[in-house]
């Protein structure tokens, strides 16, 4: 007598909220090595080069596709993707961090949902959605009121540098909606995000070389250069997991990885730097969780969107691209 036994399945939702939160766990760390690095005198723009060189070459050598980095199609995902998701919001964020603070810089990262949205929305990759433009506009409103409790830098400055700033969630949730609508056939995650990152480590390098910062800096000791090796670790298991956030779900899911990174940042500085947070705070990180609630009570998955995406392509085109 045959006695079947099924095994527990973990439906596909599940899975992509799992990664999110993995995801905004990771860059949360990734964020309290680089302030632990910093603080002890490491340029950020150096940091941010070796950060996704080591990442990128680490996920390059362990991929299988790797042999395919150079093809065409995919070279050109890369350099909009590395330009738009990591290098142009970070050079932006390392001059405006000095002329408007932490503050209002972590805002500008605290965005991207709302104009994610409205770009999807207009592509018609999104339907509208009162409840869900609610629930992100809530979610980015309390990352707002979080930040501008923990911050007080912004004080009379060139108008100018706020619009400036609006460029970095613009690119970001430009980047968020191209490489979900532009996944190249038959790539895998850990292949693209590490060519997104070897081009971002590119032209961060050669943004220190123009601004004359040393990316090897003086004194580096071997903690600081553990620390490094650390950091690139975790930078490569953060980007293969949002490259899997993004192929499973719909970019404007994706968007809100921030807002998840942000309630996590607040934990692991409660648990790592010994900060305490007032009660005003606590009543954001319950305004993110009630947001996220709100805005995906039942994210949509990428997989039939970028079928139809594929077929038509093919419908269009028997060339490869």
């Amino acid at each position: 007598m045959m006695i079947s036994i099924q095994r527990p399945t973990i439906s596909p939702q599940t899975i992509v909220w799992g990664l999110l939160i993995t995801n905004g766990f990771l860059i949360a760390l990734m964020l309290a090595l680089a302030k632990t690095a910093t603080s002890q005198g490491v340029p950020a723009v150096s940091y941010a080069f070796w950060q996704t060189f080591i990442a990128g070459s680490l996920l390059l050598s362990t991929s299988q596709q790797r042999r395919t980095i150079f093809a065409g199609r995919l070279t050109r995902y890369f350099v909009i993707s590395g330009l738009t998701g990591i290098a142009v919001p970070n050079v932006i964020a390392f001059f405006l961090v000095t002329k408007l603070g932490s503050g209002f810089t972590g805002i500008m990262y605290a965005l991207p949902p709302i104009f994610t949205v409205l770009i999807a929305t207009r592509m018609g990759l999104e339907k509208r959605s009162r409840q869900r433009l609610f629930g992100l506009t809530l979610a980015v409103l309390a990352c707002v009121w979080i930040l501008w409790q923990r911050h007080s830098e912004l004080n009379a400055a060139n108008p100018l540098w706020f619009l400036l700033g609006l460029i970095i969630p613009a690119m970001l949730a430009i980047g968020n909606v191209y490489r979900s609508v532009a996944w190249p056939e038959h790539a895998d995650a850990r292949t693209l995000a590490a060519g997104t990152l070897l081009v971002s480590a590119i032209v961060l390098g050669v943004f220190a070389t123009l601004t004359d910062s040393s990316l090897i800096p003086a004194g580096l000791g071997t903690p600081m250069v553990g620390l490094m090796a650390l950091q690139g670790l975790l930078t490569a298991a953060t980007y293969v997991c949002a490259f899997e956030v993004q192929r499973r779900a719909s970019p404007v899911f994706y968007s809100q990885l921030g807002a998840v990174a942000a309630v996590f940042g607040l934990i692991i500085g409660l648990v790592w730097f010994n900060e305490t947070y007032s009660f005003a705070i606590w009543v954001g990180v319950a305004g993110v969780v009630l947001g996220l609630r709100l805005g995906n009570g039942q994210p949509r998955l990428a997989s039939v969107k970028r079928a139809s995406r594929i077929s038509s392509d093919k419908s269009a085109s028997h060339t490869p691209h």
